[in-house]
């Protein structure tokens, strides 16, 4: 994984990239000082960031190295006032629970599901239709980003 800053206007793009140049987490901070973080809302970085693009961003002066201690400090604090929340969605819908939700996108951590008051990443290998009802079983947690896991 590698960690950098992107800092656009007043806009900062804190992104965690995969080792396939995909953005695996982020937080964004917008244009009116909102915080919006990936694991709650559809905002990770879309396609391939390429190096050519880091480059670009670098000569302009966008582009900063973060460390993964730097990185997960900020993520941490971010999703701090969440856990009560995540702990009440584990509560609500523990392993073996069927859930039933919509699908909502695609990350490279799998197809993102979105339930009432949940969301939920499936990795098998049924096709992806936007806006599809599905229902599916509980199968873990996934901690960092506050989803569960179904198949």
């Amino acid at each position: 994984m590698k960690y950098f800053l992107l800092k656009v206007g007043t806009e900062r793009y804190w992104i965690e990239q995969d080792d396939d140049n995909y953005a695996y987490r982020q937080i964004t901070l917008d244009e009116f000082n909102e915080l919006h973080i990936s694991c709650l809302e559809d905002y990770l970085s879309e396609g391939e960031i390429s190096e050519m693009e880091i480059e670009e961003w670098k000569e302009d002066g966008w582009f900063f190295d973060l460390t993964k201690e730097e990185f997960e400090n900020l993520w941490q604090s971010v999703i701090k006032k969440y856990e009560k929340q995540w702990k009440e969605v584990k509560k609500r819908y523990p392993i073996g629970t069927i859930v039933r939700g919509i699908n909502s996108y695609i990350y490279p951590q799998g197809t993102i599901i979105t339930g009432e008051d949940f969301l939920a990443v499936y990795t098998g290998n049924e096709p992806f239709y936007l806006h599809k009802e599905v229902c599916y079983k509980v199968i873990s947690y996934d901690e960092i980003n506050m989803w569960l896991m179904v198949v």
